[in-house]
């Protein structure tokens, strides 16, 4: 059985470069970098409020790998989408010459609304965005999307 014989690591080397990219509108692009490995994630939607059946919570917002070709020194433009707010659809997220990350659409209400006296707790989202308190029955935010960038140099 043979052995493997790997190549010592030459003065050439790239060295890999995670970014993560949640606010902004542009992005330059690093000295020597021709392209990027970018994942997009679309933002969140709202859940639901309380009711009878149960409500739905918000979908998650949709993941796109892509690989984009670059020009040091040239910046990029961007957006990020914003979690949805009481059952409305989360925004998308967009990065130029990538595909668009859709936003998760938002969550259902149950038929009946707890009010006054009623009020139950909102119903938690988990990894869709952070829990809201009750009240009127609010439903939960979905979370804010995001840009991670792969590069070597």
């Amino acid at each position: 059985m043979g052995q493997s014989v790997f190549p010592a690591p030459s003065a050439a080397s790239k060295t890999r470069y995670v970014e993560t990219l949640s606010s902004g509108t542009s992005w330059t692009v690093p000295a020597g970098v021709t392209y990027v490995n970018a994942t997009l994630i679309g933002a969140g939607g709202g859940g639901g409020a309380g009711g009878t059946p149960p409500p739905i919570p918000g979908f998650s917002g949709q993941v796109i790998t892509t690989n984009v070709a670059t020009t040091p020194g040239n910046t990029v433009a961007y957006a990020i989408g914003a979690g949805g707010g009481f059952a409305t659809a989360g925004g998308d997220t967009t990065f130029t010459g990538a595909t668009t990350a859709v936003g998760g659409d938002g969550g259902h209400s149950g038929s009946f609304y707890y009010t006054g006296d009623q009020a139950q707790p909102g119903i938690n989202a988990g990894n869709f965005g952070w829990q809201a308190g009750g009240g009127g029955g609010q439903g939960s935010y979905g979370g804010d999307g995001q840009i991670v960038l792969e590069y070597w140099k």
